[in-house]
């Protein structure tokens, strides 16, 4: 299957197999949450900004509404850059439960270590560090790229391609990442691992952007986003079939 279409088999994963509905649940609900209040009151915000140049004339009221259009186009694309980063990475936990059982499925193996909850902690503590590590990059890339839109004539659609890119890359980078945490890797050998397969990581990278900017779409696309990762690392790997590697403390 080419790599794009992952982020789609991760959807069709998700939905054929209800014992994971559950745990999807929560980050939907964390994307919903940190997406509608931040759009409300971001929204808020600027409309009372713009509202005092909305006058009786008509050409007041036809700025008004046309400063309205673009503010709301504004904030959709700050919700992409940055809003969904933010919800996956506080879903981190959950997103690595849902990784873990999407393999267990996917695999026919069961992680059967002994439970512990100092490696639950320890676990979902490595997932929340490297998520927030993740964010912080990917906004730092993102504003260093700022300087691209002081490029006459072709500065804002470099910047674009640029975010385009950077967040392609950051997306892979986060939802191959749940399998490779569970193994223990490290951030070196996560940059490696994905490096090897760079053509690959990128595609899954791009299918990601184009669902991630889907309106409404974009609540459910962190489940899928990670089952598709976890899916795609497992064929990457070589560890599809009947074998996962399941560690063991």
């Amino acid at each position: 299957m080419p790599s794009p279409l992952y982020i789609v088999r991760g959807a069709i994963f998700v939905w054929s197999h209800k014992p994971l509905w559950k745990y999807a649940a929560a980050p939907i609900l964390i994307s919903i949450v940190i997406l509608a209040g931040s759009y409300i009151l971001l929204y808020d915000l600027f409309v009372k900004l713009i509202s005092p140049y909305a006058g009786q004339e008509w050409y007041g009221k036809v700025m008004y509404y046309l400063l309205l259009v673009i503010i709301t186009v504004a904030l959709l694309a700050a919700f992409f850059f940055i809003v969904t980063r933010l919800a996956s990475a506080v879903s981190a936990p959950f997103n690595d439960i849902i990784s873990q059982k999407t393999e267990e499925i996917a695999t026919g193996m069961r992680d059967e270590s002994r439970f512990s909850s100092v490696r639950l902690l320890r676990d979902s503590g490595r997932s929340l560090a490297h998520s927030f590590r993740l964010l912080g990059l990917y906004i730092g890339l993102l504003m260093a790229g700022l300087l691209l839109l002081f490029v006459p004539v072709v500065g804002g659609v470099l910047y674009t391609a640029f975010g385009v890119f950077v967040s392609a890359y950051m997306f892979a980078y986060e939802y191959l990442g749940y399998p490779m945490d569970r193994r223990r890797f490290s951030w070196t050998q996560k940059r490696t691992f994905l490096r090897s397969k760079r053509g690959s990581i990128l595609g899954f990278g791009l299918g990601s952007v184009v669902l991630a900017s889907a309106p409404i779409i974009n609540f459910f696309f962190i489940p899928a986003a990670v089952a598709g990762g976890t899916l795609l690392f497992l064929d990457l790997a070589g560890t599809q079939s009947k074998g996962s590697v399941v560690v063991t403390d």
